[in-house]
This record gives C-alpha cells, sequence and structure tokens, in this order.
C-alpha cells in the first residue's frame, strides 16, 4: 500500500473526507486531518509507547520488548528515518548488522571487534 501524506503535486496538507470500515462497510464523512502518525503498522505504533512509557530509556525498553539493544537502535532509526528525520547518532547500517549478529550469536566478540574496525 502505497502511503501519501503530502499534495504530490503542491506538498500541500490532506484533508480525508470518508472513511470505510473493509469488514462492515460502515462510512464516515466530514473533514479529518491526516497525522504523521497514521503510516506506521501497529507493532510500530506499540514501539513508540513503549518509549515513550520509558521516557527513551532503551535499557528499560530491551526489557520490555524482550529485544537486544541494536535491535531497539535499529527499529529507532526506522521510525525516526519515516518521519522523515535523519538519524542523529552516526550509527551506519552495517554496525547495526554486526551488533545484531552478535547479540543472536551468530557471530563472536572478537569477529564483532574485527568487522566494526573495518567498517569506514
Amino acid at each position: 500500500m502505497y502511503e501519501l501524506t503530502n499534495c504530490p503535486y503542491c506538498e500541500g496538507d490532506f484533508v480525508i473526507k470518508e472513511i470505510e470500515c473493509q469488514s462492515c462497510k460502515t462510512q464516515i464523512r466530514g473533514n479529518f486531518k491526516v497525522n504523521r502518525f497514521h503510516m506506521f503498522k501497529p507493532e510500530d505504533l506499540y514501539f513508540i509507547e513503549i518509549f515513550l512509557k520509558n521516557e527513551g530509556n532503551i535499557k528499560l525498553m530491551e526489557k520490555d520488548l524482550g529485544i537486544s539493544y541494536p535491535t531497539v537502535k535499529s527499529r529507532l532509526k526506522n521510525i525516526i528515518n519515516t518521519l522523515g528525520y535523519k538519524s542523529k547518532t552516526g550509527e551506519s547500517e552495517e554496525r547495526v548488522k554486526i551488533l545484531n549478529a552478535l547479540s543472536e550469536g551468530q557471530i563472536d566478540v572478537k569477529e564483532a571487534i574485527k568487522n566494526l574496525g573495518d567498517i569506514k
């Protein structure tokens, strides 16, 4: 599904005039503004909720979500990018992949250090 957030012609804001339930076909008409969070999947919205609940503390997010630090950072970076911002951490995708592989036991610490040292 393609997500439009602004008019492709003038970049103005959209107003939704009608929505319909896909299941029962109930229709609601009116003027509804599109918000920036409509483009997220439910699991991304849950991640954002946990981020806010934990006041951005990644260690608490790891615990609540049962995922590794690199996975939290990667998901956070994807959300930042989806909102149209650039991540300011400077972590490359390659670095995140290496750290994920380490946390999942696919590589050992020695190999991770070597691979991180090879990143330019």
